[in-house]
């Protein structure tokens, strides 16, 4: 026990020691200014710290500062402030005395947490529990693109997007969380601006489909420009449906528009560029080839030599025919600007893609404007989104058949390379294409089939909305919203010259072209598209 009793006191005695010598350690003041570096005016509510103590202090109205029981010698001391540099500065803090620093800090952007546009709000990205996948608008661009679909091809995990074809403007099918239905659309629904609206591509103008299957529908989505789309984010889980409904059981594909700021004004000009062509070309024989191989077959005693004679003179390349490299050309011009109480932005595009094959392509004529308003001090905000589309659809008449044994894609493979694509009545001096019957056979000329239906669809569509918002209360808002979206389509079909000639028009396998009378709907419903009618009932 005596032991321990010698321990104890010669501990206490230790930290009471130590305790007077802590306390008699020399210390001083640190006292000074921040100013800004480009206005040489004060700055206040910087934090100014003595690193590797407890000390600090922050600066007042006029910028000045002071920290007392600075430890002397030499001490490192920092400034922070969010949109500021952090200077740092040794200062000399010398025992019982006071040591004077001025700060100068420059102005410096603040890199913030990035918030995601999820239904009616935002939350940031780190709160977020759900299923969301944000694409940047800026990064998705890397070429001409035609809609918003393209730009999320490829740029989503967990979004399934297949194509309906290859020709401009095709439709597009698009799964986020699996086919959810076998009978019903798996379209996701979209919401731009915060306006939802239909994507059935049914609403859009297809082909006739003269005697066969008429091409599929375009996208729904070609009426916005891409260049307006400031972001897209994609709400991939269940949850969503808490905020849309019904509507969102296959998700929901929302698109954030560009919006104008303060400044200005400003005008911008883009225009784009660029070429398409077939990828690839299927080895197929040329017109002497195929000559030199009936010669062969008749000398093996194959076939008759009749079949010599019935060969053409022409080395007719059906692809090259049909085939061509496709420009596209975008056009955008844009105005904004605006006050810390409104900002506006208004944009025109023009957009022309021509498709790889003859007689098919894409036409967008787009205008569009927004504004947002600010009264009452912040407390009320005004709100409009109006965008207005003009579409023309070219369609290739005979996409997949055309009554006969295939359209213009079989034919192109199975029509003789020795006969030609047109050929001149020595008579009449009248040109037209060659066909190797009266037009009721078969095996078409391909590149007749292409020209001889004139096959368009257009759609007007006017998409917008007008929002109010009031403060009544600091933890109390109301909310007015107004949308609208509106479609007209018409779909039209008539012949082109020259026919073919010597059709007989009582028969139903003659492919006789006939004008076909337009098809005109109209839709004034979000959510309710209308059926077109079916192609029996067209004469």
């Amino acid at each position: 026990m005596a032991v321990v009793r010698r321990f104890l006191l010669a501990l206490v005695v230790g930290l009471i020691c130590s305790v007077r010598l802590g306390a008699q350690a020399p210390t001083g003041i640190v006292s000074g200014r921040v100013i800004d570096a480009e206005t040489q005016q004060p700055v206040a509510d910087v934090a100014v710290v003595v690193e590797g103590t407890r000390r600090g202090a922050v600066t007042g109205a006029d910028g000045s500062f002071t920290i007392v029981g600075v430890p002397a010698g030499a001490q490192t001391v920092r400034v922070r402030r969010i949109g500021f540099a952090a200077p740092v500065q040794v200062v000399n803090v010398v025992a019982g005395s006071t040591a004077a620093v001025v700060f100068g800090v420059s102005r410096q952007a603040a890199v913030l947490e990035q918030v995601v546009t999820t239904g009616y709000g935002t939350q940031r990205r780190l709160a977020i529990t759900g299923s969301v996948s944000t694409i940047d608008a800026d990064q998705a661009r890397t070429a001409t693109q035609t809609n918003v679909t393209n730009m999320i091809e490829g740029r989503a995990t967990g979004v399934q997007l297949t194509q309906n074809s290859g020709e401009p403007g095709a439709g597009a099918q698009i799964l986020i969380r699996g086919g959810t239905s076998i009978s019903a659309s798996n379209q996701p629904l979209y919401v731009v601006d915060g306006v939802p609206l239909s994507a059935d591509e049914s609403a859009e103008p297809g082909g006739a489909g003269i005697m066969g299957t008429a091409p599929l529908p375009r996208n729904p989505m070609n009426l916005i420009n891409p260049s307006d789309i400031q972001s897209i984010t994609i709400l991939k889980d269940a949850a969503a449906t808490a905020i849309y409904g019904a509507r969102a059981a296959n998700g929901v594909i929302l698109i954030e528009t560009k919006k104008g700021g303060v400044g200005g004004p400003s005008v911008e000009y883009e225009v784009q560029a660029g070429m398409s062509s077939p990828k690839k070309r299927l080895a197929l024989v040329t017109g002497q080839q195929y000559r030199d191989f009936i010669a062969a077959q008749v000398a093996l005693g194959n076939i008759l030599p009749v079949a010599i004679t019935a060969q053409g003179t022409e080395n007719t390349n059906w692809q090259d025919e049909l085939f061509r490299t496709a420009p596209t050309i975008n056009h955008n011009l844009s105005f904004s600007g605006g006050s810390p109480a409104t900002q506006y932005r208004a944009s025109l595009n023009y957009f022309n893609q021509q498709g790889i094959v003859i007689n098919n392509g894409l036409r967008r004529y787009q205008a569009r404007v927004n504004g947002t308003h600010n009264a009452m001090e912040g407390r009320l905000r005004l709100g409009l989104n109006l965008t207005g589309s003009h579409i023309i659809n070219d369609y290739l008449p005979y996409e997949e058949n055309g009554g006969f044994e295939g359209g213009v894609f079989i034919n192109m493979l199975n029509f003789n390379p020795t006969h030609p694509v047109t050929v001149t009545d020595p008579a009449t001096g009248v040109t037209r294409f060659y066909e190797i019957g009266t037009g009721a056979q078969s095996v078409r000329n391909p590149v007749a089939l292409a020209n001889q239906v004139l096959d368009k669809g257009t759609s007007d569509r006017t998409l917008g909305n007008m929002s109010g918002d009031f403060d009544i209360f600091q933890a109390l808002t109301a909310r007015v919203a107004i949308g609208i979206d509106a479609l007209l389509a018409i779909a039209i079909s008539t012949s082109r010259e020259p026919a073919p000639p010597a059709l007989s028009s009582t028969d139903s396998r003659s492919g006789r072209i006939a004008t076909i009378p337009p098809r005109r709907f109209k839709r004034f419903s979000p959510s309710t598209p209308p059926s077109l009618p079916a192609a029996s009932s067209m004469s």
